[in-house]
């Protein structure tokens, strides 16, 4: 099945281009994943590298902020992979360029308008009376009447 799905990409030179750039980027990842700490792997991932330029998309600020603050040990990891993984030599990286990866915000619920039961109100009344004539009391007054 794989084989065949492999034959078809390879008829079309536009699948064919596609796949080699899915592949590529899916080694620049690997490359990523292999060098950093694992606390990265999860909250970061390399998209593209080009002329010893590698950019890096992570999950929010404070960790593109610990990429950026780390980048010289990192790409110290980096050209170590590079230089004991043969799958990884023409993977050559000077710089790391970090992106933070911004995800759609859901939209707010409506609030939902709090009602006061009569016996509540009641309540707050008795109260606001006891302590009449203090700020306190007319802020609870006015509560009671709103219920």
């Amino acid at each position: 099945m794989m084989h065949k799905f492999n034959a078809l990409l390879g008829q079309h030179d536009q699948l064919n281009q596609l796949s080699q750039h899915a592949l590529a980027n899916a080694l620049v990842n690997a490359f990523w994943h292999a060098s950093v700490p694992d606390y990265l792997v999860s909250t970061s991932n390399a998209t593209h590298l080009a002329d010893g330029v590698l950019n890096v998309s992570a999950v929010n600020a404070s960790v593109a902020s610990k990429i950026k603050l780390t980048q010289a040990s990192l790409l110290k990891a980096l050209e170590n992979s590079q230089k004991t993984v043969s799958l990884f030599k023409h993977c050559k990286v000077t710089l790391i360029k970090v992106k933070v990866q911004v995800k759609s915000t859901p939209r707010p619920r409506p609030k939902r308008p709090i009602t006061l039961s009569a016996t509540g109100a009641q309540h707050l009344n008795q109260y606001a009376d006891s302590i009449a004539g203090t700020p306190l009391g007319d802020i609870l007054k006015k509560l009671a009447t709103k219920g």
